[in-house]
Protein backbone atom coordinates (compact mmCIF):
# COMPACT_ATOMS: atom_id res chain seq x y z
CA UNK A 1 0.00 0.00 0.00
CA UNK A 2 2.81 2.41 0.86
CA UNK A 3 4.47 1.83 -2.51
CA UNK A 4 1.17 2.33 -4.33
CA UNK A 5 0.45 5.53 -2.38
CA UNK A 6 3.83 7.02 -3.30
CA UNK A 7 3.36 6.04 -6.94
CA UNK A 8 -0.02 7.78 -7.00
CA UNK A 9 1.38 10.79 -5.17
CA UNK A 10 4.23 11.12 -7.66
CA UNK A 11 1.79 10.79 -10.55
CA UNK A 12 -0.30 13.61 -9.08
CA UNK A 13 2.68 15.83 -8.23
CA UNK A 14 4.31 15.46 -11.62
CA UNK A 15 1.15 15.67 -13.75
CA UNK A 16 0.40 19.36 -13.13
CA UNK A 17 -3.27 18.47 -13.64
CA UNK A 18 -5.45 20.43 -11.24
CA UNK A 19 -8.08 17.66 -11.24
CA UNK A 20 -5.46 15.21 -9.87
CA UNK A 21 -4.67 17.65 -7.05
CA UNK A 22 -8.39 17.91 -6.30
CA UNK A 23 -8.69 14.12 -6.06
CA UNK A 24 -5.81 14.02 -3.57
CA UNK A 25 -7.27 16.97 -1.68
CA UNK A 26 -10.69 15.37 -1.41
CA UNK A 27 -9.24 12.08 -0.17
CA UNK A 28 -7.18 14.00 2.40
CA UNK A 29 -10.30 15.87 3.52
CA UNK A 30 -12.05 12.55 4.11
CA UNK A 31 -9.03 11.26 6.03
CA UNK A 32 -8.85 14.38 8.19
CA UNK A 33 -12.55 14.19 8.99
CA UNK A 34 -12.04 10.62 10.18
CA UNK A 35 -8.99 11.54 12.25
CA UNK A 36 -10.71 14.58 13.77
CA UNK A 37 -13.58 12.33 14.88
CA UNK A 38 -11.46 9.35 15.96
CA UNK A 39 -7.90 10.49 16.68
CA UNK A 40 -8.07 14.24 17.39
CA UNK A 41 -4.52 14.40 18.83
CA UNK A 42 -3.08 13.17 15.51
CA UNK A 43 -5.39 15.43 13.52
CA UNK A 44 -4.22 18.44 15.55
CA UNK A 45 -0.57 17.65 14.84
CA UNK A 46 -1.20 17.26 11.11
CA UNK A 47 -3.22 20.46 10.98
CA UNK A 48 -0.28 22.20 12.60
CA UNK A 49 1.99 20.90 9.86
CA UNK A 50 -0.45 21.93 7.15
CA UNK A 51 -0.59 25.42 8.61
CA UNK A 52 3.02 25.84 7.53
CA UNK A 53 1.71 27.09 4.19
CA UNK A 54 0.50 30.25 5.96
CA UNK A 55 3.68 31.20 7.83
CA UNK A 56 7.29 32.22 7.30
CA UNK A 57 7.99 30.99 10.84
CA UNK A 58 5.85 28.29 12.41
CA UNK A 59 5.98 25.51 14.94
CA UNK A 60 3.34 22.98 15.85
CA UNK A 61 2.15 22.93 19.44
CA UNK A 62 3.97 19.65 20.05
CA UNK A 63 7.23 20.99 18.57
CA UNK A 64 7.06 24.20 20.60
CA UNK A 65 6.27 22.29 23.79
CA UNK A 66 9.30 20.05 23.31
CA UNK A 67 11.53 23.08 22.65
CA UNK A 68 10.27 25.00 25.68
CA UNK A 69 10.52 21.94 27.93
CA UNK A 70 14.17 21.52 26.96
CA UNK A 71 15.30 25.10 27.57
CA UNK A 72 18.20 25.69 29.92
CA UNK A 73 17.81 27.86 31.88
CA UNK A 74 14.18 26.88 32.24
CA UNK A 75 11.65 28.80 30.16
CA UNK A 76 9.61 31.28 32.21
CA UNK A 77 6.16 30.66 30.71
CA UNK A 78 4.21 27.54 29.90
CA UNK A 79 1.77 28.00 27.03
CA UNK A 80 -1.23 28.91 29.21
CA UNK A 81 0.77 31.45 31.25
CA UNK A 82 2.15 32.99 28.08
CA UNK A 83 -1.28 33.09 26.44
CA UNK A 84 -2.75 34.83 29.50
CA UNK A 85 0.04 37.41 29.52
CA UNK A 86 -0.42 38.02 25.79
CA UNK A 87 -4.15 38.62 26.30
CA UNK A 88 -3.49 40.87 29.31
CA UNK A 89 -1.12 43.01 27.23
CA UNK A 90 -3.47 43.02 24.24
CA UNK A 91 -0.96 41.43 21.87
CA UNK A 92 -1.89 39.36 18.87
CA UNK A 93 -0.58 35.82 19.17
CA UNK A 94 0.17 35.43 15.47
CA UNK A 95 0.70 37.60 12.43
CA UNK A 96 0.33 36.33 8.88
CA UNK A 97 2.54 35.64 7.05
CA UNK A 98 5.29 36.10 9.63
CA UNK A 99 4.67 33.72 12.54
CA UNK A 100 2.13 31.55 14.28
CA UNK A 101 1.44 31.54 18.02
CA UNK A 102 3.70 28.58 18.79
CA UNK A 103 6.68 30.15 17.01
CA UNK A 104 6.13 33.34 19.00
CA UNK A 105 5.73 31.50 22.31
CA UNK A 106 8.92 29.49 21.82
CA UNK A 107 10.86 32.54 20.62
CA UNK A 108 9.75 34.65 23.59
CA UNK A 109 10.67 31.85 26.00
CA UNK A 110 14.02 31.50 24.18
CA UNK A 111 14.66 35.23 24.62
CA UNK A 112 13.95 35.03 28.35
CA UNK A 113 15.87 31.80 28.80
CA UNK A 114 18.94 33.13 27.00
CA UNK A 115 18.86 36.83 27.81
CA UNK A 116 16.88 37.38 31.02
CA UNK A 117 19.87 38.80 32.91
CA UNK A 118 20.56 41.30 30.14
CA UNK A 119 16.92 42.33 29.92
CA UNK A 120 16.77 42.85 33.67
CA UNK A 121 19.81 45.17 33.54
CA UNK A 122 18.07 47.58 31.19
CA UNK A 123 14.32 47.02 31.47
CA UNK A 124 12.21 47.32 34.61
CA UNK A 125 9.90 44.46 35.57
CA UNK A 126 6.76 46.31 34.43
CA UNK A 127 8.12 46.51 30.86
CA UNK A 128 9.94 43.19 30.70
CA UNK A 129 7.21 41.23 28.92
CA UNK A 130 6.77 44.07 26.40
CA UNK A 131 10.49 44.17 25.60
CA UNK A 132 10.75 40.40 25.22
CA UNK A 133 7.68 40.43 22.98
CA UNK A 134 9.07 43.19 20.77
CA UNK A 135 12.48 41.55 20.36
CA UNK A 136 10.93 38.15 19.60
CA UNK A 137 8.58 39.67 17.01
CA UNK A 138 11.53 41.50 15.49
CA UNK A 139 13.35 38.18 15.07
CA UNK A 140 10.31 36.45 13.59
CA UNK A 141 9.69 39.31 11.14
CA UNK A 142 13.39 39.59 10.24
CA UNK A 143 13.44 41.64 7.04
CA UNK A 144 16.40 39.89 5.48
CA UNK A 145 14.94 36.50 6.39
CA UNK A 146 17.96 35.16 8.28
CA UNK A 147 16.07 34.11 11.40
CA UNK A 148 14.17 30.89 10.75
CA UNK A 149 12.67 29.43 13.92
CA UNK A 150 12.67 25.88 12.54
CA UNK A 151 16.34 26.06 11.58
CA UNK A 152 17.27 27.71 14.86
CA UNK A 153 15.72 24.84 16.81
CA UNK A 154 17.04 22.20 14.35
CA UNK A 155 13.66 21.05 13.03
Amino acid sequence: MKKEFYALYNTMANSQKVENMHVFGNVHKEMMEWFIANKPELAEEWLGKLESIKWNNYLTHKEAQKIVDGMNPQAPWNYEQWKGAMEKHGYSMDEEPYYNCYALWATMDMEMSDESENYKKYVDESNLFNAVHDFAVSKLKDRDGHFKVREYFHL
